[in-house]
């Protein structure tokens, strides 16, 4: 599960849809850039439903096979198997229909040490490219110990490099299928084939005692973001103002910057730490394991565009982009055409649309030039996305993750579409209401 920290106040990925209602939950990007616009008196960003996910994870059949270790073997071998990996995809970081992943999945080395005999961990298999990558783990527990719906913390190091939990996540949710628990981490994280990711779990938690650490942690975030107001506003202001609601004149992207000058997001990280330590959990103890991401399919095409590149690989296509397109006041929406008339529109997201969504949806893809007579049924959605700006914030990186494998070599063009927030004076053909079409690029050919 991740939780956003520095991530509140960045800009609206233009993937990303639907805004959660702010209550106890989780607060997600998107609802708090929307809260901070609304305060802030920034232009709105367009509103974009998104529903529910929802899964279907099927057995695989007796002919499938599971890549493990370079060879390929019969499905039944292992620890039980590519049907129990496919049986093991639970929950919404997994796609819609995983089997599709058969050929990509692969079971590396990987042991795991624990302090606690009760309860033991085994890797399943896992699939993934340079970008990002799925593991799925079988857990195993004595008589008496329930484990289902357990929240499971983590540490994560990749070459070395400690992952903050802004960018990955904090933890896992165990779940109950056909009576035995698994639990799913995905990692998003561009440059992964290869490395070597250290992997720590420790201690498991009711979701009751997940959220009391949620909430001191969010309690702390909010310390930080009261101080910076007090330095640049005054005790006064700070005073005077609303619950959750911040200055007429907040600049976000100022606020960006001093949250990475003061290194917030390991300031943060500790207090997590500091209190899952303080808190009680359900099941004590720690799993450590250490995997290395050697995918089966590296494959992949790069070009470069004036200002940035983009990069097709078999579960992903990344745009790295001047940070000067990424704007406050502007969006970009992407379309990737394959040979074979099938695309990938970087705002389709797999979801349950009701007919509203199904209708909006269109109404914005066929404001696009070139899609004005595209059916949904064209479409591959995304399974995931992300994503990141590089360490002096010149550029950032769009990463549109698919539901299944697409052949860099059948990709026949990559499109980019810039819009601009022109509030009334939009001229109302782009689909979406203030937004203005400004520039439509084609970044790729093959």
């Amino acid at each position: 599960m991740k939780w956003n920290c520095f991530d509140w106040f960045d800009h609206y990925a233009a993937e990303k849809n639907g805004v959660p209602k702010l209550e106890t939950q989780p607060i997600h990007t998107d609802a708090i850039w929307k809260r901070v616009q609304e305060q802030a008196g920034i232009a709105p960003q367009p509103k974009r439903n998104r529903m529910h996910m929802t899964k279907w994870v099927a057995g695989i059949a007796a002919a499938a096979v599971l890549v493990t270790g370079g060879t390929t073997v019969a499905a039944a071998v292992g620890y039980g198997g590519l049907d129990a990996f496919f049986q093991s995809l639970i929950g919404e970081e997994t796609p819609e229909n995983p089997e599709k992943m058969a050929a990509l999945v692969t079971t590396p080395a990987a042991e795991f040490d624990s302090t606690n005999t009760d309860v033991q961990m085994t890797l399943l298999g896992m699939y993934g490219d340079n970008n990002y990558a799925l593991l799925s783990f079988q857990l195993t527990a004595a008589d008496g110990i329930s484990l289902n719906e357990v929240m499971l913390p983590y540490t994560m190091t990749i070459d070395g490099i400690p992952q903050s939990y802004s960018d990955m996540g904090d933890a896992v949710i165990v779940r109950e299928r056909n009576g035995a628990y698994y639990c799913n981490l995905l990692v998003k994280h561009t440059g992964l084939q290869g490395k070597t990711m250290d992997l720590t779990f420790r201690n498991m938690y009711t979701q009751e005692q997940y959220h009391d650490v949620y909430q001191q942690v969010m309690a702390y975030e909010d310390e930080l973001r009261q101080d910076y107001i007090r330095q640049l506003w005054g005790e006064d202001v700070l005073n005077s103002l609303e619950k959750d609601t911040l200055p007429a004149d907040f600049d976000v992207d100022a606020w960006k910057a001093y949250y990475k000058e003061q290194n917030y997001d390991q300031k943060v990280s500790e207090k997590m730490q500091e209190a899952y330590a303080q808190s009680a959990c359900s099941v004590s103890g720690s799993w450590h394991t250490s995997v290395t991401l050697d995918f089966v399919d590296t494959d992949q095409i790069t070009s470069e565009f004036e200002g940035g590149s983009v990069t097709l690989q078999p579960l992903s296509v990344s745009l790295t982009m001047p940070e000067a397109w990424n704007a406050t006041s502007t969006y970009t929406d992407c379309v990737v055409t394959l040979k074979d008339g099938r695309k990938v529109y970087s705002s389709y997201n797999e979801a349950d649309y009701d007919a509203n969504g199904v209708e909006n949806l269109l109404s914005w893809i066929h404001a696009l030039p070139g899609c004005e007579n595209d059916t949904l049924e064209q479409y591959i959605p995304i399974a995931q996305s992300f994503c990141e700006t590089d360490s002096a914030g010149n550029s950032t990186t769009d990463v549109l993750c698919y539901g299944e494998p697409v052949d860099p070599a059948e990709v026949a063009e990559i499109t980019l579409y810039r819009f601009e927030y022109r509030g009334e004076n939009a001229l109302g053909t782009s689909g979406i209401e203030g937004y203005d079409l400004i520039d439509t690029m084609v970044l790729y050919q093959g």
